[in-house]
């Protein structure tokens, strides 16, 4: 295993601390070019504004839409039984079949406890690790999300085979996310006492001293971004940065909603200046920030004051319970925080139903619906893969003939998930005012927008058939087909106020 020593790399020691305090948190996005991109498929630059036309644009003035999957095939997770691999291997063909379903964006689950395994040193092979994922997403036309993941605090919170636990609470298994030097559990109990991941009092008091910033833990998360923005600093495919996956609560709501707002402040803040080092004068990357788990309460409103931020809330909302329209009401108050209190664009960052095929896909046609409703800047499934020893499949200790029963499908790691494709719009000139599109699977996709200066805008439309597709609208000018596997890349010359309708 080779490490470095973090500073050394995206952390310039001496008069940083001064500098990033000063001019960390007041970037503003470069103004976009207005050269039309025509039907080049290059990945371009990423920016988010907030403000009234909150979106996230390329440099070519284009309102973008990310659509895609989450890979977990780097994560870090807690091995329940060596013989059940926690990851699937991540290989040609994931990218291969991304590709073929059209999809413009992974997000990338990373971790910290791979990143930085020692303090203060970087794992260099599992950067480079990342480096390459980022490349082979790109090489396939699609841009990375590199998110920082975790659940339950760490892997390194668990409930031992020989732990007993108090009475009707429950043992628990670990999950993925700190190292063991960044966990601070003080010696509380790891039993759950409701069979849930984040309730157990260690996972608790985990959070807990992390948003009181124990032994610097809290800076030390600030500055491993600090380290990933300058690995990736003025690099066009990567669409952004998730700063942290569902930050727990821990015991104290009011601890919580500060410590969190201080750690997405200080990380931004060393991002940009990572940035600036690293790539001056290269456009920043989008800082994509999460509300705390369960996604109310949020976050403060005022926690940043970059511009270039995206809100990043996830739904699982009626895929394990039966509370009728709290889908609606999740997504549809995400979309309202997004434009009036966050002044931000909205990005799903997850979502999956778990339950029969027929309640899948139904499940997900809505989440569909909404998200075009509410004009989000995209979403990401949950998951691409989930191997047969995930900790979202296992329980802990394993018995051995549940081991068995697994072993012979462990080589069968990718998931089926409902309505994987859609038609959608990748970009398109000026702003994008409406969304009308089939919402699983091929099928009809309208699409209207306006923009100052004429330019091309880029859609995908899912289907097997070798006839092109059809082109009509208003305001529209030349079409050009690109047939690839899966579907057809369209790119259509707009100008003013325009209809684009396919089918």
């Amino acid at each position: 295993m080779t490490r470095t020593t973090r500073r050394n790399r995206a952390l310039v020691a001496g008069g940083l601390a001064a500098l990033v305090l000063l001019a960390g948190s007041c970037t503003t996005p470069p103004a976009p070019t207005t050269t039309d991109p025509g039907t080049s498929t290059e990945l371009l630059p990423l920016t988010a504004t907030r403000g009234t036309d909150a979106a996230l644009y390329d440099s070519a003035g284009r309102q973008v839409t990310l659509r895609g999957a989450n890979f977990n095939q780097l994560g870090d997770y807690f091995v329940t039984d060596p013989r059940l691999p926690a990851v699937a291997t991540l290989d040609e063909a994931d990218w291969d079949d991304a590709q073929a379903y059209g999809f413009n964006v992974v997000r990338l689950v990373t971790t910290w406890s791979a990143w930085e395994p020692e303090r203060d040193q970087i794992d260099e092979a599992y950067a480079q690790r990342v480096v390459d994922a980022v490349e082979q997403a790109n090489a396939h036309g699609m841009y990375v999300l590199v998110d920082l993941h975790q659940d339950a605090w760490s892997k390194f919170v668990y409930s031992p085979a020989d732990h007993p636990c108090p009475a009707g609470w429950q043992r628990t298994r670990g999950w993925d996310g700190a190292p063991e030097w960044a966990t601070f559990t003080d010696g509380r109990e790891t039993c759950s006492p409701d069979g849930k991941r984040e309730t157990p009092p260690a996972v608790q008091q985990a959070w807990d001293n992390f948003y009181g910033n124990r032994e610097g833990v809290r800076d030390e998360f600030a500055e491993l971004w600090g380290y990933i923005g300058g690995l990736f600093a003025g690099n066009p495919g990567v669409a952004g940065f998730d700063l942290l996956n569902e930050p727990g609560v821990g015991s104290s709501v009011d601890q919580a909603t500060a410590g969190l707002a201080l750690a997405y402040d200080d990380a931004i803040r060393q991002i940009r200046q990572a940035e600036r080092t690293f790539a001056p004068g290269a456009p920043t990357h989008a800082a994509f920030v999460e509300p705390l788990f369960g996604g109310f309460p949020l976050i403060p409103f005022d926690f940043s004051m970059d511009t270039n931020v995206v809100f990043a809330p996830h739904t699982y909302a009626e895929s394990f319970d039966d509370i009728a329209g709290f889908l609606d009401f999740s997504l549809n108050a995400y979309g309202t925080a997004g434009r009036t209190a966050y002044r931000a664009p909205v990005f799903l960052g997850e979502y999956g139903a778990y339950r029969s095929s027929e309640f899948n896909e139904a499940w997900a046609a809505r989440v569909h619906r909404l998200v075009d409703a509410n004009l989000f800047a995209g979403d990401t499934w949950w998951q691409w893969e989930q191997a047969c020893g995930d900790p979202h499949n296992t329980f802990f200790p394993m018995p051995e003939d549940e081991v068995q029963r697994r072993l012979p499908s462990c080589a069968d790691a990718r998931s089926t998930q409902a309505c994987p494709t859609r038609p959608y719009p990748r970009a398109v000139p000026g702003r994008l005012t409406s969304i009308d599109a089939s919402v699983c699977g091929p099928g009809p996709l309208t699409v209207t927008g306006t923009t100052d200066v004429q330019s091309t805008a880029d859609l995908w439309f899912p289907t097997s058939s070798t006839t092109e597709p059809t082109v009509t609208g208003d305001g529209i000018g030349a079409v050009t087909a690109q047939q690839q596997d899966g579907g057809w890349r369209l790119f259509v010359s707009v100008s003013g106020s325009y209809r684009i309708s396919v089918g």
